[in-house]
């Protein structure tokens, strides 16, 4: 069929609303990709797993594509060698739990629902991706403790190094000799600091290292020299926690490079089968 009869009959219209039903977009690139055919069998192919998806709708509506994400931009930059972020992990691990979830349910169905069963065979189901990324990753995106065992011992003694350096600070601002200057007795940080606010007018009354000032110039966040060496010590395990993360992280990403070949081909099933769920929900 030549272009222009396909502008006549407004054929980019009907596929721009069967692309609305797909939940990604794998599934939406397919739909507005889709070409007629003037090939019978592959027509008919076409139909029939079209009225299987829209049977299957009918009788089982828990058949969802909730959770997927069109991550081959990360697989391509996790073969690069690139650090993928904890989220972009979880994104990854996501994907493949719905793609295992949906070739379980569909090969079960496999004497009524034949052709929908053959697609879903080829999902490769990437159990130990899962695992591996589910056991460092939480569903917050958060790099957790028992990711590796110098993670774990790094934010035990980050913790027990934060709360005495706050217990020493604690102790400065609520001091009798320092409160006066003070212009709120608390803690915060600045450039990775832990400082105390202190009014302009009195900096000289307090011994320590200006870090930063508020944007009217009244407040100065001094840093006291009596905590300098217990911050500097914070700061260390914060880097060495830091560094620790990005190893972590860049492990899972090689992980996610050596198994590429299977999430991408996962990934192409998926839109397959979402594309075929939404000629179905269109029909």
């Amino acid at each position: 069929m030549n272009p222009r009869t396909l502008r006549v009959l407004e054929y980019d219209k009907i596929l721009a609303r069967v692309a609305q039903f797909c939940a990604f977009s794998g599934g939406e690139e397919l739909a507005l990709a889709l070409l007629p055919s003037d090939d019978l069998l592959t027509v008919q192919e076409w139909l029939a797993q079209t009225n299987e998806a829209y049977k299957l709708l009918d009788q089982k509506t828990d058949i969802s594509f909730g959770g997927v994400h069109d991550v081959r931009p990360l697989l391509d930059r996790a073969e690069r060698r690139a650090m993928l972020l904890a989220q972009e992990l979880l994104d990854i691990r996501n994907t493949l739990l719905r793609s295992r979830t949906l070739h379980n349910t569909l090969t079960k169905l496999e004497s009524s629902f034949p052709r929908l069963a053959e697609i879903a065979a080829n999902i490769e189901p990437c159990s130990h991706v899962i695992a591996e990324i589910g056991r460092c990753i939480n569903e917050r995106g958060e790099v957790v403790d028992g990711a590796s065992e110098a993670l774990s011992r790094l934010r035990s003694e980050l913790r027990i190094a934060q709360e005495r350096l706050l217990s020493t600070l604690d102790r400065i601002i609520h001091g009798g000799d320092i409160r006066p200057y003070l212009q709120d007795a608390l803690v915060t940080q600045r450039q990775g600091r832990y400082v105390i606010p202190v009014r302009a007018e009195h900096k000289g009354q307090v011994a320590g290292i200006v870090h930063d000032q508020s944007a009217s110039g009244a407040t100065l966040f001094i840093e006291p020299l009596r905590v300098v060496q217990q911050n500097n010590a914070v700061r260390e395990l914060e880097l060495q926690e830091e560094r620790e993360v990005r190893r972590i992280l860049t492990e899972l990403s090689e992980l996610v490079a050596d198994e590429a070949i299977y999430v991408r081909r996962n990934i192409g099933i998926l839109a397959e089968l979402d594309f075929i769920f939404a000629k179905a929900k269109y029909a």
